[in-house]
């Protein structure tokens, strides 16, 4: 394959009009390396052999997936080289218009590749590979230039990237290649997911040169900068060195789609000259401001040399020896270019200046914060403020003494040195590069405190509820610290909560206790935070013991008496003043009164009401002697069974037969209630002869109970008369026939009215008819 493309004439592809775009052209594998890469101006230098070159050579009417290429009119950082594609070549021209998506499942991926990636084969199609042998005769180091571009360059695409890698190894040897493709300063391969700004997996940004837009000179989505792969060698010694670039298969795609290419610097395979470690701050090893360093690249056989710095000749700098002065402006990258009459080696360094410490002289303030009359330093942070070019790469120390500052001998300050009053220190800024130490003096200062109006204010509140606690709100009482709207205030539980400032509290707070004391710390813009102390007395008006609710008989009025001992009164009648205790012909209704004491003021409600009457529940009858039971009202109660005569007992005796009255009046003696109760009247004869003498059987004073029932029987038992009907009378008749003489037997029901429960009586009776 390697010699298939010997006898084809150069053919030129076109993408674009006016050559904006990069134009592609088929070269043979020597010419792709040898004029290409290695260029004629290093064939003295590098001895190749073994060229070959294996990628897809009959894609259609397409026929190569490698070729040379030359830059058009739109910016690009490469000029000219070789590339390398998992499609086919000439598709890599812009415009950015279309997707490059080549795909052939008979092209297969590389063993190599897939060895140095850590991956199956099989995951791998469409390779691409240029392999030689080479001998670098004079340089103990190669390096090259590249760029990869890809269609998975998509800003959403953080799961596919196809693969690529430079591989070296001894020729001839059983050892495994090393892949010296990687990420500048780390063991990563070079991929779209390794470099890659996309928000969704930004890596190794700052090696990232752009998504193309459609103007692009190349149809590629994305592309990293300009790399450099390099690795040592042994002079004299035989290398085989393997580029190779393959579609890597998603899960759901065995095709291979979304090509890549790889984009290698012509003339950019060189050897290298080693100058020595960079100088650089971070290594402590850079350039001191007002000091200066030689660069040696001095090189046997060599017979000029040229210095750049940032890829611009310095003019005049011809010789091995390049002297960089410690001025700032000198910092950068520099590089020389060796000829060794035939063949050229190039070296780079990266140089740091690290400047003088810029000590501004003067004032330092800082805040009592804690309100202890010490403030502990921590001179870590002020080294930041007091050297305006601050670098981690300095280191100061801080002396009370200028001598122990100018010499270094003695005892630096430490971080939490507290400072007591206005003090002069000197500060001495050493490097680890070993740079002359720069000496300077400083003062600090305890800052000025916000000033405040008062430093405690007391307030009273009042409890005018009585209900022990009352809500207070902080807020207005910042007008008594401060006037100044712009300075910010916080609560706190105490005084020493806001002198440590921590665990401020809300300005709405309940007080509970009689007294209370709140911490408030104020700093105002251009000050330092000060302290006040609010003093909070909770203060609770008396309330009337002696005022209460009265019950007054209808259409009757009384007096409301708060009694003495209060400041003022002031009454819902509109009565008012210090003497105002009570007020007099009041109707029934709800009433307040304000009652002043202790400064503060608490209004208590009364109410007169119309008086419960007395209710006569119930009376007793046992016999001839009679029990009142009365609930209500007012006691005591007085009893009369004529109205006329009363008595505080409730138990009246000898009480004649038949229905009488009982009468109850209370205390309050609105009115007077009755009942009427029974005592039973026991008949034991009656004779029916129509003289007006007990001609009936009367129990009609048992109209006054509930379900009465009447029944009478002569000696036999046989029912002579059933009535449970008023008027509870009985002739001694039956169904109007008159009954014999004799003595009958009767049975008196009832239910108690007051009680519900059931009576019984019974007796016997002497009906005489002559």
């Amino acid at each position: 394959m390697k010699n298939l493309l010997a006898f084809l004439l150069a053919f030129v592809f076109i993408a674009g009009f006016s050559q904006k775009y990069i134009t592609v052209t088929t070269k043979t594998a020597d010419e792709l390396v040898r004029d290409v890469f290695i260029g004629s101006q290093n064939a003295s230098c590098i001895t190749v052999s073994n060229i070959s070159v294996n990628g897809w050579q009959d894609y259609g009417n397409n026929p190569f997936s490698f070729g040379y290429f030359e830059k058009g009119t739109l910016p690009f950082d490469i000029e000219k080289g070789v590339i390398l594609s998992t499609g086919t070549v000439q598709n890599a021209a812009g415009p950015n218009n279309r997707l490059l998506d080549d795909a052939d499942v008979n092209w297969l991926g590389d063993v190599d590749l897939a060895n140095a990636l850590g991956n199956s084969p099989s995951e791998y199609l469409n390779a691409t590979s240029l392999e030689f042998d080479f001998i670098a005769n004079n340089t103990t180091s190669i390096s090259f230039q590249y760029m990869f571009l890809s269609e998975e360059y998509r800003p959403n695409n953080c799961q596919y990237s196809d693969g690529f890698a430079f591989l070296i190894k001894k020729a001839g040897t059983q050892d495994s290649y090393t892949n010296i493709a990687l990420v500048p300063g780390t063991n990563d391969p070079v991929t779209s997911l390794t470099i890659n700004t996309s928000p969704n997996c930004p890596r190794n940004t700052e090696y990232f040169g752009g998504f193309n837009s459609t103007e692009s000179p190349t149809a590629f989505d994305g592309q990293t900068k300009l790399l450099t792969a390099q690795t040592d060698v042994i002079p004299g010694e035989k290398y085989h060195i393997k580029l190779v670039i393959a579609d890597h298969l998603a899960s759901s795609d065995r095709t291979g789609r979304y090509d890549s290419g790889v984009f290698l610097k012509a003339g950019s395979f060189i050897g290298k000259k080693d100058l020595g470690p960079d100088l650089l701050i971070s290594t402590n090893n850079s350039i001191c401001e007002g000091e200066s360093k030689t660069i040696d690249a001095t090189t046997p056989g060599a017979t000029s040399y040229q210095w750049f710095k940032e890829g611009v000749l310095l003019p005049g700098e011809t010789n091995a020896l390049l002297q960089i002065p410690g001025l700032p402006g000198n910092s950068g990258n520099y590089e020389v270019k060796i000829n060794l009459g035939g063949c050229s080696l190039t070296g780079s360094i990266k140089v740091e200046i690290l400047e003088k410490a810029l000590i501004n002289y003067g004032n330092y303030s800082f805040c009592d914060n804690q309100l202890s009359g010490s403030v502990p330093i921590n001179f870590t942070d002020l080294s930041n403020a007091v050297i305006d070019n601050f670098s981690t790469a300095y280191i100061s120390k801080y002396y009370l003494k200028q001598g122990e500052a100018e010499t270094g001998v003695g005892t630096p300050l430490t971080n939490g040195w507290l400072l007591t009053e206005n003090t002069e220190i000197f500060i001495r800024v050493e490097s680890a590069a070993g740079c002359i130490p720069v000496v300077g003096k400083i003062t600090l200062a305890i800052g000025n405190k916000t000033p405040l109006l008062k430093n405690t204010f007391t307030e009273s509140v009042c409890d005018d509820k009585r209900v022990g606690t009352v809500q207070v709100d902080l807020t207005p009482y910042i007008n008594e610290f401060t006037d100044d709207n712009s300075s910010s205030v916080l609560f706190f539980a105490s005084v020493d909560d806001a002198k440590n400032n921590v665990n401020p509290i809300s300005s709405l707070q309940i007080l509970d206790a009689d007294s209370q004391t709140f911490g408030i710390r104020v700093k105002s813009t251009n000050a330092c935070p000060n302290v006040g102390e609010i003093v909070i007395q909770k203060k609770t008006p008396n309330n009337s013991t002696v005022l209460e609710d009265k019950p007054i008989c209808e259409n009757a009025t009384t007096t409301l008496d708060a009694g003495n001992g209060f400041d003022y009164y002031k009454w819902s009648t509109g009565e008012e003043g210090p003497s105002e205790s009570s007020i007099s012909n009041i109707g029934i209704g709800d009433y307040w009164v304000d009652l002043s004491s202790n400064g503060c003021k608490y209004r208590q409600y009364v109410k007169v009401t119309v008086a419960e009457l007395p209710q006569i529940t119930n009376v007793e009858v046992n016999g001839n002697t009679a029990t009142v039971f009365v609930t209500g009202g007012n006691q005591p109660y007085e009893y009369s069974l004529d109205n006329i005569t009363y008595k505080d007992s409730n138990v009246f005796s000898n009480v004649p037969r038949g229905l009488g009255t009982i009468y109850v009046r209370d205390a309050q003696n609105c009115t007077t209630i009755t009942k009427e109760f029974l005592v039973l009247n026991l008949i034991n004869v009656i004779t029916p002869n129509a003289d007006g003498k007990n001609d009936v059987l009367d129990y009609s004073d048992l109209s006054i109970k509930k379900d009465v029932k009447i029944e009478i029987f002569d000696r036999y038992g046989t029912s002579v008369f059933n009535s449970q009907n008023q008027p509870y009378l009985w002739d001694g008749k039956i169904n109007g026939r008159v009954l014999p003489t004799g003595t009958y037997w009767y049975i008196l029901n009832w239910i108690e009215p007051e009680t519900n429960l059931p009576a019984t009586y019974k007796g016997w009776i002497l009906l005489k008819n002559r």
